[in-house]
């Protein structure tokens, strides 16, 4: 995955914590903000350029996950859709010995799923 770098917005301050003289002086610190999303992200160690590396691999990460959970919510939006929708689950046809599940479209043998396989069916 690549980051546009027109899409973050990077500042250096002075770091926190113990450090002494070279925290007070030097910009060390990394905080990058993805504008879009508004992600952001901080890194603070004692080295500027190691900082920046390790903070854009976490803004990866973190919109990584960001765009998977995304994708996860909109199929699980569409998936109640196609369950709440429909007020016919299933159809079980005796003269052709099949079973059709309308939620996920697939058919199944009538003889199976009464033996238990219902995996069948399932999406």
């Amino acid at each position: 995955m690549s980051i546009s770098k027109s899409d973050l917005k990077i500042e250096f301050t002075k770091g926190t914590g113990p450090g002494g003289q070279h925290k007070n002086k030097v910009n060390s610190k990394v905080k990058i903000t993805h504008i879009p999303t508004g992600i952001t992200v901080e890194e603070d160690g004692r080295d500027q350029h190691h900082n920046k590396k390790m903070a854009l691999k976490k803004m990866e990460a973190r919109l990584k996950a960001d765009k998977e959970l995304k994708i996860a919510k909109k199929k699980k939006e569409r998936r109640d859709i196609k369950i709440h929708d429909h007020t016919i689950i299933r159809t079980y046809n005796y003269k052709r010995g099949t079973v059709k599940d309308h939620r996920t479209g697939k058919i199944a043998s009538l003889k199976k799923v009464l033996e238990g396989d219902i995996g069948l069916l399932s999406g």
